[in-house]
């Protein structure tokens, strides 16, 4: 079952968390990549949070065989005003055996072999947090394309914030922390009872230009199953981006203003052909940024090996504006949203 660990370096004592609310078949898949993992010193502790759909049985069957690495942890009812996502993540943090963390979905599943001991190589002395990335598998259609360009574009920019020592959100497809500076920072606490942000949230109330590093190269990736119709998108998107108000004012101010300025491009350059006025300067100016975009995305790519084609970009880039329309107010006005 398992192969032998690296000869070099240090292997840190790794507790992997997985929330799972009616998720059998991913987690047929899950289960095992986490246990052909190029490592020996973890446990995987599952969450079943109210399952009715055979999880119950199936982890059993899995618990005797492989009792020694797997932890399972069963919610049958939600305490009121409480997060079903974050009440279980909880659960699951104060059952796992070792404080290094790392958690992903249950649709979720590692590029490789050598997930987890990429990301846990990130923890240090002073590094608590780990921020990984996580990408969507590819399938026919623009939907499957926008999603893949949207998450890559968002993963961009949180990591590049927390290389210029500003971290400010993760993804809980594939991040990771250590029990003491979730206990530390009482959990979490104050927005237990926010739907979303069990991640992104907990980030940028805790994370700092010291306890944060970042993993990027696609050993330390996972690659996850997107929505396919755009409701399950809209209300997945809409779930996400609701927790921004709570983003602490910084962070609101400078994520704002790139939101505002990536949309009134679009608009001066549509009121620059309408009126005739400075339009060769106007249209110099888009096509330069659409340049620098593919050059810098290009190499981003690259590096990271992440699977998206260059040439939708441009076309993608064109329908953020209504992106931000459709979603973002949205997210902005709604206060009904639930995790499942």
């Amino acid at each position: 079952m398992y192969k032998d660990d690296y000869a070099s370096g240090e292997h840190k004592a790794v507790s992997i968390i997985v929330c799972a609310h009616n998720e059998l078949e991913n987690l047929k898949r899950l289960i095992p990549a986490l246990l052909t993992q190029n490592y020996h010193h973890f446990e995987i502790v599952i969450v079943d949070d109210r399952s009715s759909d055979g999880t119950e049985d199936f982890l059993k069957e899995i618990i005797k065989k492989y009792s020694l690495h797997v932890k399972v942890v069963t919610i049958e009812d939600t305490p009121p005003k409480m997060d079903p996502k974050k009440y279980a993540l909880t659960l699951g943090i104060k059952a796992a055996m070792h404080d290094y963390l790392l958690f992903t979905d249950a649709d979720c599943r590692p590029f490789n072999d050598k997930w987890l001991l990429q990301m846990q190589s990130k923890f240090g002395a002073e590094t608590s947090i780990v921020l990984g990335l996580s990408q969507y598998e590819s399938a026919p259609g623009f939907l499957n394309k926008f999603i893949r360009f949207d998450t890559f574009y968002t993963s961009v920019q949180y990591l590049s914030f927390a290389l210029r020592g500003m971290p400010y959100m993760g993804v809980g497809r594939n991040m990771g922390y250590t029990k003491q500076v979730f206990f530390d920072n009482k959990g979490f606490h104050p927005f237990m009872d926010i739907t979303g942000g069990d991640d992104d949230l907990f980030i940028n109330k805790v994370a700092t230009n010291i306890n944060t590093k970042i993993a990027i190269m696609v050993e330390s990736q996972t690659i996850s199953v997107p929505k396919t119709t755009f409701n399950e998108w809209f209300i997945q998107k809409t779930r996400h981006l609701s927790v921004g108000k709570y983003y602490r004012s910084p962070f609101k101010l400078v994520l704002g203003m790139l939101s505002v300025s990536h949309f009134f491009i679009y608009l001066f350059t549509i009121l620059a052909i309408i009126s005739g006025e400075y339009l060769i300067f106007v249209v110099a100016g888009f096509l330069l940024r659409i340049l620098l975009n593919l050059i810098i995305f290009r190499l981003i790519i690259k590096k990271v090996r992440y699977n998206l084609n260059l040439w939708i970009i441009p076309l993608v880039d064109i329908v953020y504006p209504l992106y931000y329309i459709l979603v973002g107010f949205n997210a902005l006005r709604t206060k009904r949203i639930r995790w499942k």
